[in-house]
């Protein structure tokens, strides 16, 4: 690249609807601005003609242009709406289907009928190839390159364009992948070929392998995409460097791109970032929220020391946008940011409670807000903005468009009626809550690394960004705003300010007492080397900063903190600045470290980045108007509490150094800037608005001193707005315990499976809210160990630092594994709430054999009532007790220490809140969320009808099935379940639920049907009462064995949804296979002792809204055990998961796929390792609703030498000691819905083509009749689906 001097730069950011120019000649230092309509057939072209226009405006050539930097959405816009490659997929054989399972995980415990992404490669274009590689990266099977190349003949038959590739464990040992590709290149060399450990060498193979997939997705488009804009720019006569921008910031050159395009997946947003920063350093401040905010969404993020926050992963093509999970997970480096469904056109409504929401429904750019006259009706933010005053109706868009405002107040009239508000005060409450979204989301994201938002300046951006920046920093106690000039062009002038880089990742665990210096220092050499010939590749040949990292943890922790490494060589002498470094970093996040703790090392990065450019110059803008005053315009003044005359500047006039006190307004074309009346306006040296203030305080919020428990009720109530930003607070300080527990956690069946919940309780045990990811049923399990706790700890007898325990199952969660911990919060010297947390540890003593425990002695150890810290200290006899009885005590120890540490986190929290809202207690906030959820719960239980619904359903008992009668009855606006008439609790085998356990499992379907919109709390559950015969399976007797009561009370809510089925048909679903695990557990080839467990999920049921997803862990929040990540710690190696054909249920929409799992040991030592399988479903096959059908059993099975297969039956502990023995389990797909001879023949043909059904179930089942060709021959189909419904009958 040229130096600064005599440059002449151009930005270029392709959005959706428009393309921003910036040009930057740094011989006159002046910045010209341009933007034109986004050419979406070939966004190229529109690219070409503003850059002609900008050239104009400029009087320049475009061979007088150096340098050409671009982003665009064109990656993420293809995955998003499927417009990429043609895609085939090649995985290890046994793991077909990786990519299809996902993680196996809801995303939101309340909703049944969630949606996921396809996967971007079908199951017809997914291949397996017979080949191994272990976690060390030996070679277990070698792979054969003729079947390589007999898969790739039959995926082009399917015309596939390009190849992804993901082997197991590539990370450790490319040479299988590579070879996979070399010989792919050489034979056919039409395909683009990704393979994952070039594109995201790291452990964990769904990640991996969506990653891998989404990359060869994008690369034919992107790559023709760069080619022909390189063209057309030479063809014009550039002569330049061209670059495009990475999702991380940096840029680099166009074969980077055309290889590895999912790299830019976010570089249009990664521009705004970079602007921030640059902005931030040229005013001195480097710790800045960038926050900007359009029509439809608003994303935040850090810059730390100048530089942008870089987060290792993000998602795309969500189904529910703004909802985590919901879509492709993709591994590359990215800026961190959130995205929070809040902007201009966020529409505005009265939800089931009476509380208004705001977003994330839009109404766009058409019909847009009611304001716009084009159709919409609905009030919008936009809508709110100009009721209050502060947009001007003439002045939209710098006056190229006019709003109608007559039209925004009709349309925040209907909504003011149904709130009991009038119109200022109904866009009052929808501007303040929009801020209050886009200030609690930044909050998390911030508090989530361990910061203070107060020590951050903001610069905000976007059409939006100004008009709320002022009191969403307020609400974050951030002091100082800066709205950039430019902002609206804010990426593109981002561009210019970035450097060339290029990041490696590699993973290479070590354990930090085994850190091997030198072999680390040379792999970090070889990755700067990697990086440094990108960056040349770009053509920089000046200065390289090199950033090295590592992924650092807690031996046996699931996730890690990215630590920066010393610069210079490493010696040993290094080791302690990394160490400390570390507990630092991990200290300042999560409070404090577990005693004794080991450091290992999981992933390394190095970042190669040239100098930054500068370009910084004068804006050219229209011309400056007489008078900086435009006038005055009534608008919304919040500390006045009313509208008050403010005056109006244009932006473009004021001078800087200029001076002057809120509140006022600024306008300009492209943006409108409120100051509040606690602010100062600022204008700095580079014409800059700077917002300032000293003290926030004044800004109003609801707060309730010297009032009554009554008139505090009275207040909430009446503010609508305010409840509704108070309860979302407490219910984000739950889930930053949630993220807590999933950073510090030990085990795989917390830390990854994430089987534990937290909640936040009132005084008296009463639940407030829960996280929105916990388990849903410790959500009800939970309550009732605290109040059991609080039994034997009366409020009086607590002090701060107590820290309260129990396992008991009949007052917990039903069996010994689950631990719950509540920490009371002490506010003025009195309790005003307690957090809890509960999870499922990985062992708790006792026998492994389940099936055979009589008693719950056998079961393990018991935890009464306790304090496991006194005032602070931790009561060393039961810690020490508990580690002398479990078979894990670090890994056990270490998720009760993060289940602490995370309750202590929400306990600061807490206080922090009712000190910012001025609350002495949250008994009336409490009565009040509580009151509104009973009211919700009550008026939809009352909109079915009256009557007894009843079922019976099959499940397993210990030999053969048992019968499980239910009762369900709905009187009015309550609703009691019986099971009158339950089998009798079982003498042996762990089978038996308590009545604690039995209440959440018929609870929590009924919270899914009627009310699963609402956030849960006690108010919920307050129409529900439960009731199961004494001395029952479903209501045992002390001290009976509970242990894997799972196979029991999983059967509930299927029995309940189909009790409800002709109640309520389009609320329930059929029978879902019920999940498995398999725990492992012995002493590897170093005597070191293991136990974990592998987690797996059924075919979900189907239901009117479709088709059920294959493999979910329903009824759980619960994940999969990644296998590699498994594998890593259990020495055993997994031969399969994959979807079992024909396991779906059949029905008109069939049920998921239920799946198989088989492993073996890794190695031929002497070690035996035992397995404990005990399968759910063995007994009974669930029948489908209207006639849909079973998804089949479930069973287990050991294979021992000479092909003797052995049926574990019910379950058992077994132990397999040589490699040729395997241990397999089979779990049961979902029930189906309707009558299969009703289901369209396009799904049934699809069926067919993916594998999911055979050809002898589509004919015997669904009733088809195939041509020759394999095609559904329609017309004989319907003769024998007539023929077969009328034998039925």
């Amino acid at each position: 690249m040229l130096k600064d001097e005599n440059e002449i730069r151009v930005g270029i950011d392709i959005g959706g609807t428009f393309t921003d120019f910036v040009l930057f000649d740094s011989n006159r230092q002046k910045l010209v601005l341009h933007k034109s309509l986004t050419t979406p057939s070939d966004p190229s072209h529109g690219a070409m003609l503003g850059i002609e226009a900008l050239l104009e405006k400029s009087n320049l050539e475009l061979q007088e242009v150096t340098q050409v930097v671009h982003g665009t959405t064109l990656a993420t816009n293809s995955i998003i709406e499927r417009k990429g490659a043609n895609l085939g997929f090649l995985a290890t054989k046994g793991f077909l289907d990786v990519l299809e399972m996902g993680n196996e995980q809801r995303y939101d415990i309340h909703d049944l009928f969630l949606s996921y992404p396809e996967p971007l490669a079908p199951r017809s274009q997914r291949k397996e190839i017979d080949e191994r590689i272990d976690r060390d990266g030996k070679v277990v099977t070698p792979i054969n390159l003729e079947q390589v190349r007999a898969q790739i003949e039959i995926l082009l038959q399917h015309d596939i364009d390009a190849l992804a590739i993901c082997f197991m464990h590539s990370y450790a040992n490319p040479a299988h992948e590579q070879k996979a590709k070399d010989f792919i290149n050489e034979n056919f060399p039409e395909l683009k070929v990704s393979i994952s450990s070039e594109i995201h060498p790291q452990i964990r193979e769904y990640e991996r392998s969506s990653t891998v997939a989404s990359n060869a997705y994008v690369q034919p488009l992107m790559s023709t995409y760069v080619a022909k804009f390189q063209k057309e720019l030479s063809s014009r006569g550039f002569q330049g460097d061209f670059h495009l921008i990475q999702s991380s910031g940096g840029l680099t050159a166009p074969k980077t791109a055309s290889e590895i395009p999912i790299r830019f997946l976010e570089s249009g947003p990664a521009g705004g970032v970079q602007s921030t920063a640059a902005v931030g350093k040229k005013i001195g401040r480097p710790d800045i929220l960038s926050f900007d905010m359009g029509g439809t969404t608003a994303k935040a993020a850090l810059v730390e020391k100048g530089l942008p926050k870089i987060s290792p992963m993000m998602e795309v093509a969500r189904t529910n946008r703004f909802k985590k999970g919901s879509g492709l997970p993709v591994f590359v480096p990215v800026i961190d940011m959130i995205e929070i469904g809040a902007g201009g056109g966020s529409i505005a409504r009265v939800d089931a409670l009476g509380l208004l929401k705001v977003g994330p429904e839009s109404a766009g750019a058409d019909p847009g807000p009611a304001c716009y006259s084009k159709g919409g009706k609905l009030p919008t933010v936009t809508d709110a903005s100009l009721v209050l005053g502060y947009l001007d109706p003439d002045f939209f868009l710098g006056g190229t468009m006019s709003l109608d405002k007559s039209a925004a107040v009709e349309a925040m009239t209907g909504l003011s009626k149904e709130l009991g508000l009038s119109v200022i005060e109904t866009a009052r409450g929808i501007y303040d809550l929009v801020c209050e979204n886009m200030a609690a989301a930044a909050r998390v994201h911030i508090v989530e690394t361990g910061r203070d938002p107060r020590g951050y300046a903001m610069v905000a951006m976007g059409g939006a960004g100004p008009l709320h920046a002022a009191t969403v920093a307020g609400k974050l106690g951030i002091k100082e705003i800066i709205i950039p000039a430019a902002s609206g062009t804010a990426s593109a002038l981002g561009f210019l300010g970035s450097p060339i880089s290029y990041s490696v990742t590699k993973s290479k665990p070590i354990y930090f007492n085994e850190f091997d210096v030198s072999a680390i220092e040379d792999l970090l050499q070889k990755m700067a080397e990697e990086c440094q010939s990108k960056i040349v590749e770009a053509g920089y040949a000046g200065t390289v900063n090199v950033l090295r990292q590592a992924d650092l943890r807690l031996v046996g922790q699931m996730h890690e903190l990215t630590i920066d490494l010393p610069s210079e060589t490493l010696t040993t002498g290094s080791l302690e600045k990394i160490s400390s470094a570390f507990f630092e970093e991990y200290q300042r996040r999560y409070t404090h470290v577990k005693d004794r703790a080991d450091i290992e090392i999981l992933n390394w990065h190095v970042t190669c980045s040239g100098q930054t450019p500068g370009c910084s110059g004068d804006l050219t803008a229209k011309g400056r108007a007489s008078s900086a005053l435009k006038g005055t315009r009534g608008a919304w003044v919040a500390e006045h509490q009313e509208i008050v005359e403010l005056p109006v500047y244009d932006r473009y006039s004021l001078d800087a150094g200029t001076q002057i006190p809120g509140p006022l307004i600024v306008e300009e074309d492209e943006a409108t800037t409120i100051v509040p009346a606690n602010f100062e306006l600022n204008v700095d040296s580079n014409l800059n608005l700077i917002l300032k203030f000293d003290d926030h305080s004044s800004i109003r919020k609801t707060t309730f001193q010297n009032l009554t428990y009554e008139e505090q009720i009275k207040a909430i109530t009446a503010d609508p707005v305010g409840l509704e930003i108070m309860w979302s607070r407490l219910i984000n300080i739950a889930e930053e315990c949630w993220y807590a527990v999933i950073r510090t956690a030990y085990s795989l069946i917390i830390g990854e499976a994430q089987d534990f919940a937290c909640e936040i309780l009132d005084p008296t045990g009463r639940q407030i809210v829960h996280s929105p990811r916990a388990m849903p049923v410790f959500n009800l399990t939970l309550p009732i160990a605290v109040n059991a706790m609080l039994e034997r700890f009366p409020l009086s007898s607590l002090d701060d630092g107590d820290v309260l325990i129990t396992n008991d199952p009949w007052l917990c969660a039903g069996h010994l594994f689950d631990i719950a911990i509540a920490v009371p919060v002490f506010f003025n010297e009195k309790i005003i709430a307690f957090v809890g947390v509960v999870g499922h540890v990985s062992d708790i003593g006792g026998t492994k054999d389940s099936l055979n425990a009589r008693e719950i002695f056998d079961e393990g150890f018991q935890i009464p009532p306790m304090k496991l810290y006194r005032a602070g200290e931790p009561n060393r006899d039961l810690l020490e007790l508990l580690e002398t009885n479990v078979r894990m005590p670090n890994q056990v120890l270490g998720d009760l220490h993060a289940l602490v540490a995370a309750a202590m986190t929400g306990a600061d929290r807490i206080k922090s809140f009712v000190e910012e809202y001025r609350l002495e207690d949250l008994k009336a906030l409490t009565t009040v969320v509580q009151d509104k959820s009973e009211t919700a719960m009550r008026k939809s239980i009352s909109e079915t009808p009256d009557g007894t619904y009843e079922h019976t359903i099959q499940g397993d008992g210990l030999t053969d099935a048992l019968s499980y009668p239910v009762q369900v009855e709905i009187n009015g606006d309550s609703i009691s379940v019986r099971f009158d008439g339950a089998p009798p609790q079982l003498e042996r085998g762990g089978s038996n639920c308590t009545l604690t356990y039995t209440k959440a499992h018929a609870a929590y379907p009924l919270k899914c049907i009627f009310s699963p919109e609402i956030p849960g709390n006690a108010g919920c559950y307050k129409p529900i009462s439960v009731e199961a015969p004494p001395g029952s399976i479903l209501n045992c007797d002390r001290p009976m064995s509970v242990n894997i009561r799972t196979r029991t009370g999983w059967y509930v809510g299927p029995n309940i949804y189909a009790a409800l089925a002709e109640a309520a048909p389009h609320r329930v679903q059929a029978f879902t296979g019920l999940p498995s695990s398999a725990q492992f557990y012995g002493v590897d080839e170093d005597r070191k002792l293991y136990s974990d467990h592998l987690f797996q999920g059924g075919g979900q049921g189907a239901s009117a809204a479709g088709d059920g997803k294959s493999a979910l862990l329903y009824p759980t929040s619960a994940a999969n055990t990644s296998v590699e990540m498994f594998e890593a710690r259990v020495p055993a190696l997994v031969l399969r998961k994959e979807l079992v054909i024909d396991s779906g249920g059949a029905g008109k929409f069939r049920g998921g796929l239920g799946q198989v799992v088989s492993a073996r040991k890794l190695k031929g030592d002497k070690n035996s390792c035992q397995i404990g399988i005990f399968p759910n479903g063995i007994h009974s096959e669930v029948e489908g609703l209207f006639g849909g059908k079973s998804g089949g059993h479930s069973r287990g099975i050991i294979h021992r030498a000479d092909d003797v297969q052995h049926d574990v039956g019910t379950g058992e502990l077994t132990a397999i000691q040589e490699v040729t023995e395997v241990a397999e389990l089979y779990i049961a797909g979902g029930s189906g819905y309707g009558d299969p001879l009703t289901r369209d023949y396009e799904y049934v043909q699809n069926d067919l083509i993916q594998g999911y059904i055979s050809y002898e179930c589509a004919e015997r089942v669904y009733g088809c009749i195939f041509k020759e060709d394999g095609t559904i021959d329609v017309v004989a189909s319907d003769t024998l689906r007539k023929s077969m419904k009328d034998a039925a009958s």
